[in-house]
C-alpha cells in the first residue's frame, strides 16, 4: 500500500506506509491491549494513534522544545505519532537514520526504542498495511 501524497510535520517527511494506513483509516489501536503492551513494554492509559491534523497540532510545540525538556530526545528531528497515555508520547525519531525513522515511546523520563521503523511497529502491533 502507497501513496502519492507527501505529509511533512515541522518539515519532516511521514513515511508513506503511515500515511497510506491513516488514510486507510486503520491507525488505531489494537483493542489487544495486551499486545499493545507486549510491543511497548507498558500497560496503555487510553492509548491514541493521531491522524494527520492531532499530529500537526501535537508536534507544534513539541517540535521546539529544547533537549533538556524531552530528556535527550532531540525534539527538532522527532513527529509524535501517538501515545498511551498523558505524558507517554510515541514518535517517530529522525535523528539517526531521516530515511527511515526508528520509533521511540517516553516511560518515565526515559525513551525506549520500539521499533526499527514505522513498518515494523505495524508488523509488530498487527496493522494490516
Amino acid at each position: 500500500m502507497s501513496t502519492d501524497r507527501e505529509v511533512r510535520i515541522g518539515g519532516l517527511p511521514l513515511p508513506e506506509s503511515l500515511i497510506a494506513i491513516i488514510d486507510h483509516g486503520r491507525w488505531e489501536p489494537p483493542e489487544d491491549e495486551g499486545l499493545i503492551e507486549e510491543v511497548f513494554r507498558d500497560h496503555p492509559d487510553g492509548p491514541q494513534f493521531y491522524d494527520i491534523p492531532t499530529m500537526i497540532r501535537q508536534n507544534h510545540s513539541f517540535q521546539r522544545m529544547a533537549l533538556g525538556e524531552m530528556f535527550g530526545i532531540d525534539s527538532s528531528r522527532a513527529v509524535i505519532i501517538g501515545d498511551l497515555g498523558a505524558d507517554m508520547p510515541i514518535v517517530l525519531d529522525y535523528s539517526i537514520d531521516p530515511a527511515i525513522p526508528r520509533v521511540r515511546y517516553l516511560r518515565i523520563n526515559e525513551w525506549l526504542d520500539v521499533a526499527p521503523s514505522i513498518d515494523d511497529l505495524l508488523l509488530m502491533l498487527r496493522i494490516n498495511q
